[in-house]
């Protein structure tokens, strides 16, 4: 029998995903989970990056402006 796991992982990601960009639409502040997702990184990766977050308690969040402006600073010009 095969493992579900992977789908399973799938599902999540695409939940995070479509989360994200309803957040996105709404200007509501991004989880972890949801900023990596709408960059397409690991959460961990989201960590390493210059992105301001916002602390609650023990939870980050993050300001999806924050997260545009991160994505316009680093294009390159073609």
């Amino acid at each position: 029998m095969r493992s579900s796991e992977p789908d399973m992982e799938t599902a999540t990601i695409k939940n995070a995903v479509a989360s994200a960009a309803e957040k996105v639409a709404a200007g509501a502040l991004l989880t972890l989970n949801e900023a990596a997702a709408f960059l397409g990184v690991a959460p961990a990766t989201v960590h390493g990056l210059p992105l301001p977050s916002i602390r609650l308690g023990k939870v980050l969040r993050f300001d999806p402006a924050d997260v545009r402006r991160l994505i316009e600073s680093c294009k390159e010009p073609s």
